[in-house]
């Protein structure tokens, strides 16, 4: 989600459980974006985790374990971080775009999980 979950205001009732998520920076509606289906967290730090289809968690985890390193690089570029977390989200084989740059969680392709680390370089764009 391309906000932050608040923890404490989620509700279970009967059958439905409802999740808030805030976004205190202001953004553009074409960058909302949410994912919805069966999917997995592995968290690389505490503000960077990546996500998939519970098959390929622990390739793709291996793939992008790097991922708090290259926020670090870019903080020392451009500043702090301000938008909280960065996830990743590799989308199944069968999603029919490449992938999608969003605040706090980007949409990348499973095209970039080659086994070793070649093309990780793309999240860089994102």
């Amino acid at each position: 989600m391309s906000g932050i979950e608040e923890k404490d205001r989620y509700r279970k009732d009967g059958d439905t459980a409802t999740y808030v998520y805030n976004q205190p920076i202001p953004i553009s509606s074409y960058l909302i974006a949410m994912c919805v289906g069966v999917v997995e967290e592995h968290r690389i730090s505490p503000r960077c985790s990546i996500w998939s289809e519970v098959e390929d968690l622990e390739r793709c985890a291996k793939e992008f374990e790097d991922i708090e390193k290259m926020v670090q690089v870019a903080e020392t570029i451009n500043g702090p971080y301000v938008w909280g977390r960065y996830d990743l989200l590799v989308l199944p084989p069968s999603f029919p775009y490449g992938g999608m740059e969003n605040p706090n969680l980007t949409f990348v392709t499973p095209s970039l999980v080659v086994g070793d680390k070649s093309l990780v370089n793309v999240v860089l764009h994102e």
